[in-house]
């Protein structure tokens, strides 16, 4: 018995989706099969929710033959001309309606994503405000949609250099780009703007450095990062610098400058990226593999995974010594160096830190093991705690701020520029007591 599957292309390097009549995902294993003359139309094993072409060269579906589920097919399969379900236009594009795009420029982008960098920088903002001056908000919001801009840009720009990689793997298969959503040519114009913007708006409304630490990002993950992919393990790394960029950016916003608050800030993040990212390496292992992409997890009980697990551990360790650097290092005020949080942060940094090292040995455990279920267990509560992590920490860190407010006529020492937004605060204060004094004398003359 047989079950009749049909397969529709959506779009030249799209994936294939087969699924039976009656809304069932076929499975076999081994499975290729040709379509009349034209050439191979399938080829690739079939996973138990999708099939993926290796060449296409049909542009009408098709419907094939698939035995039950478990059964083996080998051969060539009995294929048969369909009409087509749903046509598309010549450049293979489907219309849209225009409240989709929307959601498609947010999908470009990676909004969870893009919105998570633009939580740093928010957090490297207000951590770099001194205790008892109010966060200068509009700056606050310039600095942040600057940085988001920039981010979506660079996510963007991901997407379009790695169309082809992205339609071998089930997690990003659905992207508008593989789907044919949008254009290469209008995604292109979207990223640039994007940047664009972005760069434009931290540079001339905040400062120069944040803008020129925007476009480097951009750069950075457009240009050295997407291709080190296919290339080497070492972009993990590579990725961990552009991650910790954005706080960075929160800091110079408010500063003008990079001290040492700033790098306490960037290493923080950087430290944090590797279990973050090394867990979900390795739960996404075959899917990258199917991308082309080289990622150092791999199988369990391999050398590869040991390396990559014991990374996690020592970054875990990382973290603790950068919190409990934190009420040490921090900027310069006068001739005096004041930390950026109080001791306190340290308690409770050292909860989560011991909490995020807990999971992390735990990968440890299992990656040595046997067991690939244990291991992607554990892969994945550790890819949980560091969505918790980080938020939890920079939370703290921005309740425990301790950084103080100049004395009066004090200025920053050289290479140190101390806040701007004292300044503002100072200017709108100045500006208040002027609207009350002008209160005061039209008081007078009535």
């Amino acid at each position: 018995m047989a079950r009749l599957v049909t397969i529709s292309m959506f779009q030249p390097h799209a994936i294939w989706i087969a699924r039976s009549r009656t809304g069932a995902v076929g499975r076999a294993v081994g499975f290729r099969h040709y379509a009349g003359q034209n050439g191979v139309v399938a080829q690739r094993s079939i996973s138990d929710r999708e099939w993926r072409r290796s060449l296409v060269s049909r542009s009408d579906p098709v419907s094939v033959a698939v035995p039950r589920t478990g059964s083996v097919l080998t051969g060539e399969a009995d294929v048969r001309s369909t009409p087509p379900q749903e046509a598309l236009p010549a450049d293979g594009q489907r219309e849209l309606k225009p409240v989709s795009w929307p959601a498609i420029y947010l999908e470009m982008g990676k909004a969870k994503l893009s919105g998570l960098v633009t939580m740093t920088t928010a957090a490297g903002f207000a951590l770099a405000v001194p205790v008892g001056v109010p966060v200068s908000l509009p700056m606050l919001a310039i600095t942040c949609t600057g940085t988001g801009l920039a981010a979506m840009s660079a996510s963007a720009f991901n997407q379009i250099m790695e169309v082809s990689n992205d339609s071998r793997m089930v997690r990003t298969s659905k992207r508008p780009l593989v789907a044919g959503k949008i254009s290469p040519l209008h995604a292109t114009i979207v990223a640039g703007s994007w940047g664009i913007g972005g760069v434009a708006l931290l540079a001339t409304h905040v400062n120069p450095l944040t803008g020129v630490l925007a476009a480097a990002n951009i750069g950075l993950y457009t240009l050295v990062y997407t291709p080190m992919k296919q290339r080497s393990v070492w972009n993990t790394w590579v990725g961990a610098v552009v991650g910790a960029i954005p706080p960075v950016m929160g800091w110079t916003a408010v500063t003008g400058g990079i001290d040492g608050g700033a790098l306490l800030l960037g290493a923080l993040l950087f430290s944090w990226q590797m279990p973050h990212f090394l867990s979900l390496a390795y739960m996404m292992r075959k899917d990258y593999r199917a991308g082309g992409y080289k990622m150092m997890p791999q199988e369990v009980g391999t050398k590869e995974l040991t390396r990559a697990s014991a990374a996690m551990i020592r970054h875990c360790f990382y973290l603790q010594g950068l919190c409990m650097a934190a009420p040490y290092l921090g900027t310069c005020l006068g001739a005096s160096y004041v930390g950026l949080v109080d001791p306190m942060f340290v308690l409770e940094a050292t909860v989560l830190n011991g909490t995020f090292l807990y999971f992390a040995m735990a990968f440890h455990r299992a990656g040595g093991g046997s067991s690939a279920g244990q291991a992607n267990s554990a892969a994945r509560k550790t890819f949980l705690a560091s969505l918790l992590y980080l938020p939890l920490l920079l939370g703290c860190m921005v309740f425990h701020r301790a950084l103080p407010a100049p004395a009066e006529g004090e200025e920053g020492s050289k290479g140190c520029p101390f806040l701007d937004a004292s300044k503002m605060v100072s200017q709108d204060k100045q500006g208040e007591q002027g609207d009350v004094l002008v209160a005061v004398e039209q008081t007078r003359e009535a």
